[in-house]
């Protein structure tokens, strides 16, 4: 297992393929966003979803460095519903370390949902409940049993546990 997350290894368990479409909900600088942009290929899309337009203007950049065509921006305010992706036109969606963040993590999931198509795959990656010389407070971590009631809820079935690191739990859910 490596040191700390590595976003190409992650999402390298995903099983995507060229030419689909993936919503990455808080991308943040683009963490995620590059390698789905790289594995979905030219014919796929990427949506790279943050509320902070800094983050998004970093994305943008970091994907035009690299000759990413396929990535597309959205400043939006996750923890409210986002209609401006149509529902069922994800093959896949990430929520990468923002759950424990988002005020309202119910209606974050419900975005991720709406998104995705019927056996869509949900992949959550977030900090485990546990001390650690990283990352935010115990008590703002999200426990992994936690999390996944919250997604089988939701109507998402459990494909896998992924391996992330030391300090993050991987999750990979579809729809049914």
């Amino acid at each position: 297992m490596s040191k700390f997350l590595n976003p190409s290894e992650i999402v390298a368990q995903m099983g995507l393929m060229q030419g689909q479409t993936v919503a990455d909900l808080g991308c943040g600088n683009g963490f995620y966003v590059l390698p789905v942009a790289q594995l979905v290929g030219g014919g796929g899309i990427v949506w790279a979803i943050d509320v902070m337009e800094a983050k998004l203007a970093a994305t943008v950049s970091i994907s035009n460095q690299f000759g990413y065509r396929n990535v597309r921006i959205l400043q939006a305010d996750l923890s409210k519903p986002i209609l401006d992706i149509p529902a069922g036109s994800c093959d896949a969606v990430v929520i990468g370390n923002i759950l424990h963040e988002i005020s309202d993590k119910e209606q974050l999931l419900k975005n991720a949902y709406r998104f995705l198509k019927s056996s869509g795959k949900l992949l959550v990656v977030e900090w485990k409940k546990a001390l650690a010389p990283m990352g935010p407070s115990i008590d703002k971590k999200i426990d992994q049993t936690q999390a996944e009631t919250w997604l089988m809820n939701l109507g998402l079935r459990k494909l896998k546990e992924l391996n992330a690191d030391n300090y993050h739990y991987g999750l990979l859910f579809e729809k049914i």
